[in-house]
């Protein structure tokens, strides 16, 4: 674990009185007016880089960031409150499709303070590839995200129809059937 982090993070995690927290920035918006939100799973805010993200309760649920040797698609699902009607009202109005969201990884010491400047590392990056929004019991958005790999095997100008699939694969028919797979 202790791979590249600071001297002064390591001697606060051998005193044992260190938090974690993870530190999520959501952006957005349209590109010439972009929104970011700023979430911490900490009990209090904290500012990083000028920005300061909420202990308000609204990140509610994150999958566990792996860490693999090979170059794989990484995936991630983030659950946000939908209590707070701005966010719902951004994604509902400027979209979500490729939106970028980074997750911090973030050590304070026993007084609730970032240990030191470099207590916080980048620990996924990616974008929102899809979206639900349930209002059941709970209002909740989850987001399912993926890192940049997701992208790499795309070819531009494809689309998911079956007209498409056959210019590339004549025999495939596995579009053909789409409407009635998810029943």
């Amino acid at each position: 674990m202790s791979r590249g982090l600071h001297s002064d993070i390591t001697t606060e995690l051998a005193k044992g009185s260190f938090t974690m927290a993870h530190l999520v920035s959501i952006t957005l918006g349209t590109v010439a007016s972009p929104n970011v939100y700023y979430y911490t799973t900490s009990s209090i805010d904290i500012v990083e880089s000028g920005n300061t993200y909420q202990a308000n309760g609204f990140l509610l649920a994150s999958d566990p960031v792996t860490e693999s040797a090979g170059m794989t698609l990484g995936t991630l699902n983030l659950t946000i409150s939908a209590v707070d009607q701005t966010i719902v009202a951004d994604v509902l109005t400027n979209g979500y499709i490729h939106k970028p969201v980074v997750v911090k990884q973030a050590f304070l010491n026993s007084a609730n303070q970032l240990i030191s400047a470099n207590a916080v590392h980048t620990i996924y990056d990616g974008n929102i590839e899809g979206m639900s929004i349930k209002d059941s019991g709970s209002s909740v958005i989850q987001f399912s995200v993926a890192n940049h790999w997701a992208f790499f095997g795309r070819t531009t100008g494809r689309r998911t129809t079956e007209e498409s699939q056959s210019q590339f694969y004549a025999d495939d028919e596995g579009f053909k059937f789409m409407a009635v797979s998810n029943q």
